[in-house]
């Protein structure tokens, strides 16, 4: 087979119309590539590793041809050479064990005295040197660290560079070499040393020699002077700008050496002065020199007219058309408003601008900004405008607007009346992104306000639910919530303020109940309705008829609602009354960013001595199907505790027998009360213990820079887990996705996330469902890998973490429910919050 040259592989890729022709043709080539490796002539071979780099470069696989880099590199011919060490940067990675294989030789070339064999050495440690090879590879940079040769000395320069972020150890070493770093002639060596400089100095065992730059800090004050008013144009200059990269690199080695030293920042106050004011800033590279500049001054201990005029350039770059000088302008200037908010204020209508831009970066870190600058002084402004904005903004910045008002909106109000009006604004336009949460938090605060604010809050929130039940009005959860709860709760306001009959309010909410399909608001909605039923008799019938229909529902929750509702309504009418009175007002707690939520309920569990008790209710008497044997099932042997008619109860039930003393399950009840008879005439009914599983406690099983990962876990049958990440960041982490994988032999279930932004220090659970049943060997061993990509700032970032952890079945903890419907002990319930009953006996 005749191999082409580069050129004609090239012309015959372009020439291919589909991209099963260009498969065929790369396949077809790719086979006479390998072939021709077997015993070709060094040129042949040179000519072949061309090829091969391009179909890597057009994204074809080529690791069948990885090793001939070492040949390449190991011949005599330049040629040859320099398409070996091409190949190694742009194919391999620093973990590829072919780079490990080409060690020696990069070390034999290093050591050759031949700038360009050299150099080419240098240039793959600089790209690709792995740890490893950066210790192996430390004695000869060092060597060349000190060559008379510039080309080489710089080359060096970066190698080094490489080696510090490898192996931070060798820091010193360089800095020790570096120490006349200002007295180098030749301007590119001097800008390769000082990036070294910089980096060495970044590193945190070096204090010792931050000590030493800092006395060198004149000799960086000088040159940037010479560079700042130098007249004469060289080969660095670009666009008018004296060597604009030099200039930086002596801008960071000023901002840190300067960072807590007031005697530097002092001695760097007037260089940093002039090089705002004389540097030309309508260029990109002087307003790249003019950014850098103001990093430095707000990283340093500058005086208030120098960090004037650095907020002052930073304005003329927002004002400017492009996008590039208005991100770095926004991003620079949400770093410095925790410093002084005052000063960034002055820019605020410009930053208000920003939000209507087409680029989202921008509308993100204008956002972020805006938010940043509310206070007391101008909530009352600036979150109308975000209410505005909102109402204009796309899809995809909805979230993250809805998201900060709702955390402005709980932690920022100046008082509880424009608190309320700025959260139904809020709940009615924020859709699907405002939290149940936030609507519980704005019911919280409604139970402990005036009649007058929870009569405004009802009609608002009647009229907003008055619209067409459509597909956006499905959507609005928090809205439903909110409005359900306070049309049962004050629906005694809406019939003597704004004069609605009581049957409307009871259709209305019925008709919420019948068109939702969220529990949630189910559940709210039974509520009220019995609310409304008990206050109002004429609105029994249409509240008994929605809770038949739920009567049947497979949610437990919902079908236990309606049948209590339903009893209590019809059998004691005058009860129900007192029970469904007007709620108190419900103690509320600041949690996490200013989310008020109620004081959770105490749990009150079993004695463990009562759970260890042999007599404890069966199987069986749960079901009904009768008493267990006392001598209880030998081990080994199935018990057969109720067959699918005794679970539905299709055999006759035994009599109730009169009560003759308290058993235990009384006892827990009315432990100090004495035995009554039971009353004839009413049903009787005991409460059985629901076994509830107790997940497992969570355990930390990642951690890095940015989060920490635990994950706890519930055995039942499948392995339900929840990854708790716990955000590290001052800044929030945006487009958060997880990605999750598991064996062959185990199925996934991942539920979606519920939201897409963690916000600064925050917390998010992603809920996973495992099932090992097809594993035979270990069906309680849970293996998976996690890739959580996410941004950061507008930069992407992505961690890969794998879990391996084996999880025993769960424990169960029994909650207890009564039904005491006997005279004379009547029971009360009271709703404390939707959700929640409480039993009064009396």
């Amino acid at each position: 087979m005749n191999s082409q040259k580069l050129r004609e592989l090239i012309s015959a890729v372009r020439q291919c119309k589909t991209s099963s022709e260009e498969r065929a043709l790369i396949s077809k080539e790719s086979a006479i590539i390998r072939e021709s490796f077997r015993g070709s002539k060094p040129h042949v071979r040179t000519r072949n590793m061309l090829k091969l780099l391009y179909i890597s470069m057009l994204g074809y696989p080529t690791e069948f041809g990885q090793v001939e880099v070492v040949s390449l590199i190991a011949q005599s011919d330049y040629a040859g050479k320099r398409v070996g060490y091409l190949t190694i940067q742009m194919v391999l990675g620093e973990n590829d064990e072919v780079l490990t294989l080409s060690e020696n030789h990069i070390k034999k070339d290093l050591g050759s005295g031949q700038p360009l064999l050299q150099s080419m050495a240098l240039n793959v440690v600089a790209n690709i040197a792995s740890e490893p090879m950066s210790r192996d590879m430390f004695d000869d940079i060092l060597r060349l660290f000190a060559c008379p040769d510039p080309y080489i000395a710089k080359k060096a320069c970066l190698a080094a560079v490489r080696i510090i972020k490898k192996v931070p150890d060798y820091a010193e070493v360089f800095l020790q070499e570096c120490t006349n770093v200002f007295h180098e002639n030749n301007q590119a060596v001097l800008l390769c040393k000082l990036t070294l400089v910089n980096e060495c100095l970044l590193q945190s065992d070096v204090e010792e020699h931050l000590k030493k730059y800092r006395l060198a800090t004149n000799g960086a004050v000088r040159l940037l002077k010479q560079l700042v008013l130098s007249s004469r144009v060289t080969a660095q200059d670009i666009g008018g700008v004296a060597d604009p990269f030099l200039q930086i690199k002596l801008l960071q080695f000023m901002k840190i050496v300067g960072k807590g030293s007031p005697v530097v920042s002092e001695t760097i106050n007037d260089v940093l002065a002039q090089v705002l004011t004389n540097t030309d800033g309508s260029t990109k590279a002087g307003s790249a020199v003019q950014y850098e500049c103001v990093k430095t001054i707000y990283a340093v201990e500058s005086d208030e007219a120098l960090r004037s005029l650095g907020v002052s350039t930073i304005g003329r770059f927002l004002a400017s058309n492009d996008n590039n000088l208005r991100f770095v302008a926004l991003q620079s200037l949400l770093d410095y408003a925790a410093r002084d908010a005052e000063a960034v204020r002055g820019h605020q209508d410009i930053i208000l601008d920003c939000l209507k831009d087409a680029d989202v970066s921008i509308r993100r870190r204008a956002l972020e900004l805006t938010v940043a600058l509310i206070d007391e002084t101008n909530v009352r402004l600036l979150v109308p405008d975000l209410l505005t904005y909102l109402t204009v903004c796309s899809d995809e910045m909805r979230e993250e607007v809805v998201r900060h008002l709702c955390q402005l909106i709980e932690t920022k109000a100046p008082n509880a009346e424009w608190r309320v009006e700025l959260s139904l604004r809020l709940l009615r336009l924020g859709r699907q992104h405002v939290s149940v949460g936030f609507a519980t938090s704005l019911i919280g605060l409604l139970t402990n306000e005036t009649v007058e604010l929870q009569t405004t809050a009802t009609n608002a929130l009647w009229e907003g639910e008055g619209s067409p039940f459509d597909a956006i009005h499905h959507l609005r959860k928090a809205f439903l919530v909110a409005a359900v709860w306070c049309i049962g709760e004050y629906a005694d306001l809406l019939v003597s303020k704004k004069g609605v009959s009581e049957e409307k309010i009871a259709t209305r909410i019925a008709d919420i109940i019948n068109n939702t399909e969220y529990k949630l608001i189910k559940s709210y909605g039974l509520t009220a309705l019995v609310k409304v039923a008990s206050r109002y008799p004429s609105t029994k019938n249409t509240a008994v008829a929605v809770f038949a229909n739920h009567t049947t529902s497979f949610d437990c929750e919902l079908q236990q609602r309606a049948c209590e509702y339903t009893t209590i309504l019809e059998s004691f009418p005058q009860e129900a009354a007192f029970s469904f009175e007007r709620m108190p007002p419900i103690t509320v707690t600041v949690k996490d960013e200013g989310r008020i939520q109620a004081q959770p309920l105490q749990v009150v569990n079993l004695p463990p001595e009562f759970l260890q008790k042999k007599d404890t209710v069966s199987l069986d008497d749960l079901f009904g199907g009768g008493t267990a044997p006392a001598g209880g099932a030998p081990k080994g042997a199935v018990v057969n505790t109720s067959d699918i008619d005794d679970l539905f109860g299709s055999k006759p039930a035994p009599a109730p027998q009169a009560v003759s003393g308290l058993s235990a399950l009384d006892g827990l009840m009315m432990a100090s009360a004495p035995a009554f008879p039971a009353a004839t005439g009413f049903p009787t009914a005991t409460g059985f213990p629901a076994a509830t599983a107790f997940p497992t406690a969570e355990k930390s099983v990642f951690e890095c820079e940015d989060f920490s990962v635990s994950m706890g876990a519930v055995v039942q049958g499948t392995i339900a887990i929840s990854l708790s990440i716990l955000s590290r960041l001052a800044s929030p982490m945006e487009n958060l996705s997880i990605q999750v994988a598991v064996p062959k032999t185990s199925s996934l279930e991942v539920a979606p996330l519920p939201m897409t932004a963690v916000p600064p220090f925050g917390r998010i659970v992603q809920s996973l469902t495992v099932d090992n049943s097809r594993s035979d060997k270990n069906p309680r061993l849970v293996m998976l890998r996690v890739k959580v990509l996410y941004t950061v700032a507008g930069a992407s970032r992505s961690q890969m973490l794998q879990v391996s952890q084996r999880f025993t079945p769960s424990r169960f903890h029994f909650t207890l429910c009564f039904y005491l419907l006997l005279p004379p002990f009547p029971c009360y319930f009271t709703n404390f919050f939707p959700g929640c009953l409480y039993v009064f006996v009396r």
